[in-house]
Parts: C-alpha cells; structure tokens; sequence
C-alpha cells in the first residue's frame, strides 16, 4: 500500500457516492429539455471513478514493484514531510481564503472574470516563476468554458458587468 493507492481508493468511493447521488437528481421539469440535470453530475462521477481506478492500481503496481529499501526512504520521507506541516496549513489556509474570495465575487464580477482572477492568483501563489503561462491559462479557461456552456449547452453562466 501506497499514496497512490489509497488516494484512489478513497476516491473510488467518493465518487461512487457522487455517482450514486447524481442519479437521485430529480428530472427536468422542461419537456423540451435533450440534456437532463442527471448528465453532468453522473459524467463528472464517472470520470473521477475512471481515474481514481488507474491511480489505485498504479499504486498497487508501484508498491509491488518496490523493494523493501525504497519503502524505508519512502516513510522516511514522509515524517519529513509531517514535520513541515505548518507551511502546509498556512498554503491550505491561503487557498481557502482564495476560494473563499472566488465564491464572494463570483456574482457581482461574473463567471470569466472571477475564475480568470482566481485562476490566476491561485497559480501566481503555487507556482511565481511561470507567470506567462499562469496567465495564459486564467485567461483562456474561463473564455472556452463559458462559450461552451453560454453557445453549445445553453447553461447561462453570471456576466458581471459584461452583460
């Protein structure tokens, strides 16, 4: 046993619950309606299942092919690790604060701006030396999922000011 393998683990279950919850979602109330409330939610549980599974049996391969010295330096890493946990909450507790910051302006702003906003923070936070491409991708995430769920799905997201 491994990270890799009980991470998958918990999270095979985790979204076989989200799975089983999505198909609890009671239908549409639009009789014209081609997707219902059900696809979105059972597709994201799938997906995550799908790739909870590999990361599993990675993790189960990785363990069996390891010998026992490796697993030594391997717990030996992680007490170090577990020394450095301080640093770790106070990044968790930044993000949150992030998250928290994205949830407020997520109205008033709208979708592309906050997420292009918060995309952007987050990744100037976790990673300061790839500024250009943290950019790049605050900005061109938020304007292809938005034309996607505005002009194909014809999921209205939050304009903001832009509207």
């Amino acid at each position: 046993m491994n990270r890799n393998s009980v991470s998958g683990g918990l999270f095979l279950v985790f979204s076989l619950l989200f799975i089983y919850f999505g198909t609890q979602i009671p239908p549409s109330s639009f009789k014209q309606a081609v997707i219902g409330p059900k696809v979105f939610p059972i597709t994201i549980g799938i997906l995550l299942a799908l790739a909870s599974a590999a990361l599993m049996i990675k993790g189960i391969i990785e363990a069996r092919q390891k010998p026992l010295e490796e697993k030594k330096n391997i717990l030996r890493e992680a007490e170090e690790e577990e020394e450095e946990a301080p640093q770790d909450i106070v990044r968790l507790g930044v993000i949150l604060v992030m998250l928290l910051a994205y949830f407020v302006l997520f109205s008033p702003l709208g979708y592309v701006l906050s997420t292009a906003l918060f995309i952007f923070c987050l990744s100037m936070y976790l990673d300061k030396k790839h500024w250009k491409r943290n950019l790049t991708y605050a900005v061109v995430f938020p304007l292809i999922v938005f034309l996607l769920f505005n002009e194909v799905l014809a999921v209205y997201l939050p304009t903001g000011p832009f509207s």
